[in-house]
């Protein structure tokens, strides 16, 4: 994946403005930045696991249903389903680990879908970083 320098201009010919030095980051900082990134994945993992919870009320369901009726409705149902679950697991795993190391639950996420699940990609990855997936499909 290229990174783009979003300070690079196109006239070579444009006088470049002297650099100033950055200020150091504090540890209240680092501290408050790391405390607020483990905060919201923690509050995704509490709605993830909800969604674990709806997919596999729904998977049961129609697994039951297809069990009984031999509809293949409820068979397309039930492996749907099925597929939910095994999407909304992945994520809770990848959640949970990324409590502790961040950049490696995302990293444990996107290359599940990357190497099992290509359609997952389109249901689960927010679309604003779905172009960057798509880089690597091709």
């Amino acid at each position: 994946m290229p990174i783009y320098d979003i300070f690079e201009t196109k006239d070579p010919f444009q006088r470049e403005e002297p650099k100033v030095a950055a200020k150091p980051i504090s540890k209240k900082d680092r501290f408050f930045s790391s405390f607020t990134a483990r905060l919201l994945f923690f509050v995704l993992l509490l709605g993830d696991i909800c969604w674990a919870i709806y997919a596999l009320t729904l998977c049961l369901l129609s697994s039951l249903l297809a069990f009984v009726t031999r509809s293949a409705f409820f068979s397309h149902m039930a492996r749907k389903q099925w597929m939910a679950l095994k999407r909304s697991s992945i994520c809770g795993i990848s959640l949970l680990i990324a409590l502790f190391s961040p950049a490696l639950g995302i990293m444990i996420a996107c290359t599940y879908f990357l190497m099992y699940d290509k359609m997952g990609i389109q249901e689960v990855v927010p679309a604003s970083l779905q172009e960057q997936f798509q880089e690597f499909l091709k």
